[in-house]
């Protein structure tokens, strides 16, 4: 079943969260947590982990927190707010290739994107570029290109 322009559209939305949440900001946010781990341990220790508790925990603890901690956190919040920023012109610039290469890959997880990636050569030039910023931007670009 083809999905319509709107679905592909939030597809799109959903595909730049999850691509750089599920797969760099993830890792960023693994990395938050590898290097703030002493502050984890010696403040938020008891906060149930999920729904941003631990953030927050670590948050009502930032003048406690080592300087590794805090370029991690920073790092993680300039990934985010790049997305933000950027997109709903990715989604504007890729909706037709998407609408015309993907509609029918499953959104989450990187998957459209990636499949863009995949199929660069029949996708247009100005989403090619959104492709290019977005994975060197989340760590998504392979190191041969």
């Amino acid at each position: 079943m083809m999905k319509s322009v709107s679905t592909a559209l939030f597809g799109v939305g959903l595909m730049f969260a999850a691509t750089s949440f599920n797969a760099s900001a993830q890792d960023a946010a693994r990395g938050v947590f590898q290097a703030c781990e002493p502050e984890i341990k010696a403040h938020c220790s008891e906060v149930t982990p999920g729904e941003g508790r631990i953030f927050a925990c670590m948050y009502a603890y930032e003048d406690k927190l080592s300087a590794k901690c805090s370029h991690a956190i920073d790092d993680l919040a300039d990934a985010m707010d790049f997305l933000f920023a950027n997109a709903n012109e990715a989604l504007a610039i890729c909706a037709p290739d998407i609408e015309a290469q993907c509609s029918e890959t499953e959104v989450g997880g990187g998957r459209i994107l990636t499949c863009l990636s995949e199929k660069q050569d029949k996708v247009g030039a100005e989403c090619k570029q959104v492709i290019d910023i977005f994975s060197e931007k989340f760590g998504l670009k392979d190191d041969k290109s």
